[in-house]
């Protein structure tokens, strides 16, 4: 079952910690990272409205890549095919304790537009204060 997990974990006056999980039908991998609102504002934004056409391509990057940070995440968003289904690439540095240049993953995760578009109407509940808040993709 492919699907996207985002939960806020934790949080300060100017960031907070979020927890993705992401799974297609052979991989799951799960990762804390930091992020502000305006990080997830932006991707809520562009998702309630993606794609703007069949080859439109979104990428959206949490952090630095890279050793000498805390764990990177991206997911690049683009069409299928024309009957609205959608890839999500998926790539995580895993929080091993090993280098994250040496320790990463990167998979797909299917979904289709309708979907995609109501995940990112609810991410914007992230960004209210309060840990515990959760938002899913193909639930």
């Amino acid at each position: 079952m492919d699907m996207i997990s985002i939960e806020r974990i934790w949080e300060d006056d100017y960031f907070f910690q979020i927890e993705i999980t992401a799974q297609s039908e052979i991989m799951r991998a799960s990762v804390k990272s930091y992020t502000t609102e305006a990080l997830l504002k932006e991707l809520a934004l562009r998702l309630v409205s993606f794609p703007q056409n069949f080859n439109d391509r979104y990428l959206w990057e949490n952090g630095t890549k890279g050793d000498d940070s805390t764990p990177f995440v991206s997911l690049e968003f683009w069409c299928a095919d024309k009957l609205g289904h959608i890839i999500v690439e998926v790539y995580m540095e895993i929080d091993d304790g090993a280098a994250y240049s040496k320790h990463n993953c990167c998979f797909f995760v299917k979904t289709e537009i309708g979907l995609l578009q109501t995940f990112g109407n609810s991410l914007f509940v992230l960004n209210e204060r309060g840990i515990g808040k959760k938002v899913i993709l193909n639930p």
